[in-house]
């Protein structure tokens, strides 16, 4: 079982995101934006982080740069509908372990992440 930080201002898909890795047997915290995750991040020890790009406050990039100052080895997915407006240069410089368009195939995400898990 790992501990799972999921970050995204879409609620709907927020709660459907925590329902299937609560399925898969993980812990779950949820954060509708980048400034309460990175509060969650510094008080609980996570595994594992899945974080939209577009967000309020502190957007999915600012995050993970954030996330990375603090765990350079900290694994993050970086999630978004709006991949076109990103270069990839920009997003690989972050070190994240994906880069995934939405909407998501939640079967992958999945399983990227028991992947990611494993070599942790």
């Amino acid at each position: 079982m790992a501990n799972v930080l999921i970050v995204d201002d879409d609620t709907d898909l927020l709660h459907t995101l925590a329902d299937a890795f609560i399925l898969f047997g993980h812990a779950v915290t949820t954060s509708v934006n980048g400034r309460e995750a990175l509060a969650f991040f510094k008080q609980t020890p996570f595994d594992i982080a899945i974080v939209d790009v577009e967000m309020p406050e502190l957007n999915g990039l600012e995050l993970t740069r954030e996330i990375k100052l603090m765990n350079p080895d900290f694994p993050i997915i970086l999630i978004t509908a709006y991949s076109h407006l990103y270069r990839p240069q920009e997003v690989l410089s972050l070190n994240v372990e994906a880069f995934l368009k939405k909407p998501l195939n939640i079967q992958e995400l999945v399983e990227i992440v028991e992947k990611v898990l494993e070599q942790k």
